[in-house]
């Protein structure tokens, strides 16, 4: 297979625009392979925000096509599931694409009897499969398959469950961190302002670490905490039960709007718990998980303040390149983390600049030829 200028097609399930960290996903990917030179199709259901601009809702700058199955106006689920798989591929041209991209199980079973050439995208366990996916992976072994031309997963030890559990060929999987889009320049600071601005971005459910936010804005009256997430209705309640002098509520932002908020902001605070859910609040990516925002802190030159968490220290190291809270259900704990490196600007630009040198040398575009060079 040639590798320049591909006719690439990535079938997602996911609705988009929204606020699917999945959907923002794929569009960086696919802005990314655009950049290097591929034609890109994205197919979609139905089923994100009509009134608003997919370009600039996740602030694509190479653009690429975007075909949407109109008969699929939600989710896809049940039968729909699918039939959409089998829609995506026939309406794709499949006769003319060079390679396929997908995260979704089934349309790569479908695929394989297509005969047709693909890399599969994993960021979680086979478990929140289905039953028929279950079985296909089982019986027919399909992940092996000559088709599949790789496997990506976005952690080590992601890769190492689908290595021991689904016996998937060490040479199928490659480990891909996710990574940023953002270009950004890196700000050293002379001093610390004594009211640091705290930022959090992304999804309010318990297992992101809401409750121990709110307690630590209480007990660190000094700092000011921003957290962006959540819809209309949510923040309204937010604000009217917890907001305070030092504590802000605002509603989920585009990724186009992203950058502009992360200047005013000194420091990313990660409080994860045990259990890490997804969108609908269900499931566990806490032994998976790698989540685009921790990067797109990287690049930005932001602290990064993070849970102790086994797997996000395959990108995030202790005192290298960002601060492990250990005890992370104990917000004295990070009270404590934030003291001391307001009293340490020496350590507050190195670990910073770290974070930011790493995020930029493993950038979206790096990330995107890495997967076309593994082919």
């Amino acid at each position: 297979m040639t590798q320049d200028k591909m006719r690439i097609c990535y079938i997602s399930n996911s609705a988009a625009p929204s606020e699917n960290a999945s959907s923002l996903q794929t569009a960086k990917l696919c802005e990314a392979l655009s950049k290097i030179g591929h034609k890109v199709m994205l197919i979609l259901p139905n089923s994100g925000y009509r009134n608003l601009n997919y370009y600039s809702f996740y602030d694509v700058r190479s653009k690429f096509k975007i075909k949407i199955l109109k008969f699929f106006n939600k989710f896809p689920t049940g039968i729909n599931y699918y039939l959409y798989s089998l829609f995506s591929i026939l309406k794709s041209n499949y006769k003319k694409q060079d390679l396929y991209i997908t995260r979704n199980f089934f349309t790569s079973f479908l695929l394989c009897f297509f005969n047709k050439v693909h890399i599969l995208e994993v960021h979680d366990d086979i478990k929140i499969e289905g039953r028929v996916v279950k079985f296909l992976i089982k019986y027919f072994k399909f992940l092996n398959n000559k088709n599949v031309l790789k496997i990506i997963a976005t952690t080590n030890a992601l890769k190492k469950k689908y290595q021991k559990s689904y016996s998937v060929k060490n040479s199928k999987l490659l480990v891909l961190h996710n990574a940023s889009s953002i270009k950004s320049k890196f700000k050293k600071y002379k001093n610390l302002k004594k009211n640091l601005k705290i930022g959090y971005f992304g999804s309010l459910y318990k297992s992101r670490g809401l409750k121990m936010l709110i307690k630590l804005s209480k007990q660190d009256t000094i700092n000011k905490y921003y957290i962006y997430g959540g819809n209309k209705n949510l923040i309204k309640n937010l604000n009217k039960k917890f907001s305070s002098k030092n504590l802000f509520f605002h509603k989920y932002i585009p990724y186009s709007k992203i950058k502009k908020k992360l200047q005013n902001i000194d420091l990313c605070i990660l409080p994860y718990t045990n259990k890490i859910t997804v969108s609908g609040n269900v499931g566990d990516i806490s032994k998976y998980t790698s989540p685009l925002k921790i990067f797109d802190y990287m690049i930005t030159g932001k602290l990064v303040i993070s849970s102790d968490l086994e797997v996000l220290k395959e990108v995030l190291q202790d005192n290298k390149n960002s601060i492990l809270v250990k005890k992370k259900d104990n917000h004295l704990y990070w009270l404590r983390e934030i003291n001391k490196i307001k009293s340490d600007i020496k350590r507050f630009n190195r670990l910073r600049l770290n974070a930011y040198k790493f995020a930029n040398k493993e950038n979206a575009i790096w990330r995107a030829r890495s997967i076309i060079s593994s082919i």
